[in-house]
């Protein structure tokens, strides 16, 4: 066997090895906080004793979900704009296939592909993936910036130890992701001033739709947090889901996990936070899914 063929063989184990290991460990720890929860007959009153009021909060938060698409439409569109520029109803469409692709492909690396095999001009595929990959760049630092400085607060009250594990870990994970990101860029691909700054602003109002769907759900869910807390613990929960690898199998496990870890610290049950999370996912990831086929000839291009 070529060295070459046995090399990309090697490698693909290694990310088969990786994604065995973080969906066991996801679902491990979500499995073992919600059997060690000695209190579901409250979960029953707590849901018996929702009112207009939290339901509503969950309607709005099935609202925003088209806006949350929206935006990330906006933002492609506004990233192929001198390019290869689109209507918003291509780039709807564009995005929510994407979505598709993205749901069933590891790391969801198909998402930006699936969009560009329904752009009309495929004569430069290879630069609105690339265009496609610097978008998703600047929501991932969006999400870090807004969530470095909750994190250390977050971790205020461990031992210095744990803080610079913590710290050592994500700076890694940071590293990895911008040189995997850095090489896959080709180097002629420039946004202008008004590209970037447009880009920076669609993937912040996206962000900020995400913290405003979340603190519908919580409400929904009957958690009321005080707005310090929700400083801190909603930022640094999106930290943690961005820098844990991403694969399908394992997402709801990893969004579970990481939400039980992150609100238990401020009182929240293991079932609730579990269920907050799950019903986040579903919303922005189950449901546009679900939805696309029915609603693809209104979308379509």
């Amino acid at each position: 066997m070529p060295q070459s063929k046995r090399d990309k063989v090697k490698n693909k184990r290694i990310l088969t090895a990786i994604e065995w290991l973080v969906t066991i460990a996801a679902y491990g720890y979500l499995g073992y906080r919600l059997l060690t929860y000695g209190h579901y007959d409250r979960l029953s009153d707590l849901f018996g004793m929702s009112g207009i009021k939290e339901w509503l909060c969950l309607a709005l938060c099935l609202l925003l979900m088209p806006v949350n698409f929206f935006l990330e439409s906006a933002k492609w569109k506004e990233l192929l704009l001198y390019m290869h520029p689109l209507s918003r109803k291509e780039a709807l469409h564009q995005v929510l296939y994407g979505q598709m692709a993205a749901f069933v492909t590891p790391y969801r690396i198909g998402d930006i592909p699936a969009r560009t095999s329904k752009l009309k001009d495929t004569h430069h595929w290879k630069s609105a993936i690339a265009l496609g990959m610097y978008g998703g760049i600047i929501q991932t630092f969006v999400i870090i910036a807004c969530g470095i400085i909750p994190v250390f607060f977050f971790f205020r009250h461990t031992t210095p130890e744990y803080l610079l594990t913590v710290t050592s870990c994500l700076v890694i994970a940071l590293i990895l992701m911008a040189v995997m990101q850095k090489k896959s860029l080709p180097q002629s691909i420039r946004l202008t001033g008004r590209q970037f700054a447009l880009t920076l602003v669609w993937s912040s109002l996206r962000y900020l739709c995400w913290l405003i769907q979340f603190v519908l759900i919580m409400s929904w869910a009957g958690v009321m947090l005080q707005p310090v807390d929700l400083f801190v613990a909603l930022p640094a929960y999106y930290l943690f889901v961005t820098v844990t690898p991403n694969i399908p199998v394992a997402d709801a496990g990893i969004r579970g996990s990481w939400a039980v870890f992150t609100f238990g610290s401020f009182g929240v049950s293991a079932p609730v936070a579990a269920l907050i999370a799950l019903s986040m996912w579903a919303i922005n990831t189950l449901l546009p899914v679900a939805l696309y086929l029915p609603l693809r000839s209104c979308i379509r291009q």
